[in-house]
């Protein structure tokens, strides 16, 4: 099988389907497992979170005045930066795997197929299997 890349359609390499479809196949459940660690991060997050604020909740008032407490932009900047920037990870790692799924199809619809065009972020991705795998690239 042919692979082109989809920017300029040039060949970049050609490999057999059976290699294609497990290389893909591998990148896919590296990228799910990638989103659950990311999920479980932010979950860990969150409930750190109330953690902290179901016991600050719990103190006297006279022990709030003297305990510690982020002010509240610093509690925003680490929400954006431990729950939000993660979903939008999330979001375009989902992306990547609707592209991978879409290939997959493709190839099993058609296995006789003799090229395939995709997109440059894949085609690195393939490439870097490849190299870990030590097969030429």
């Amino acid at each position: 099988m042919i692979i082109l890349d989809d920017l300029y359609n040039r060949v970049v390499f050609q490999i057999s389907l059976e290699e294609v479809m497990k290389v893909l196949q591998g990148i896919k459940s590296k990228r799910e497992s990638e989103i659950e660690s990311m999920k479980t991060r932010i979950h860990k997050y969150e409930q750190k979170r109330r953690a902290e604020e179901a016991w600050y909740q719990s103190l006297s008032p006279f022990k709030r005045f003297f305990t510690g407490r982020a002010p509240s932009h610093h509690q925003a900047v680490e929400h954006l930066v431990n729950v939000k920037e993660r979903y939008i990870k999330i979001d375009s790692m989902k992306q990547k795997v609707a592209i991978i799924n879409e290939v997959i199809r493709l190839l099993e619809a058609d296995p006789e197929k003799r090229e395939i065009i995709l997109p440059p972020t894949i085609i690195e991705e393939i490439k870097a299997w490849r190299k870990v795998e030590g097969l030429p690239i």
